[in-house]
């Protein structure tokens, strides 16, 4: 059988979901329930009530994957950082799941992941030509005692 296979730059949000409808049929059949959740921790302007800082992440088969960290720069070196990866552990306890995980491009702030107890397990090498930022990609760990 031959395949043809198409790149495509602007792909169709359906077909997005008919390969993610089909891979979550596949793992639930081969490892169980992955117990999928959505979980947002969010800080709003006590004025506007827009959004200024927060974590967007996802549970998956007993883990937190936090997909986005981010504190407004009027809000950092304020200990909100930190506040919100307990929070978001404390959630992660609360759902019986084993630990948190996370990425941070070297330019991020891989110290402050460090410094609130999480440990790299793993590294995409530097691609950036000298004189650029370092934009190696590092993958933090912390597991949870229950």
């Amino acid at each position: 059988m031959s395949h043809e296979l198409f790149v495509d730059w602007s792909p169709d949000s359906r077909d997005h979901a008919a390969l993610l409808q089909s891979l979550v049929r596949d793992n639930t059949t081969r490892g169980g329930p992955s117990g999928y959740r959505n979980v947002a921790i969010i800080v709003r302007d006590h004025k506007s009530g827009d959004v200024s800082s927060g974590v967007w992440g996802h549970i998956l088969y007993g883990w937190i994957f936090v997909e986005l960290l981010y504190v407004a720069e009027s809000d950092r070196h304020q200990g909100l950082g930190s506040r919100l990866l307990t929070a978001v552990e404390n959630v992660a306890r609360e759902q019986g799941c084993v630990g948190v995980w996370l990425n941070s491009y070297a330019f991020q702030a891989p110290g402050f992941y460090e410094k609130n107890g999480y440990e790299t397990f793993g590294e995409l090498e530097n691609s950036a030509s000298k004189g650029e930022a370092d934009n190696r990609l590092r993958f933090f760990r912390k597991q949870l005692r229950r």
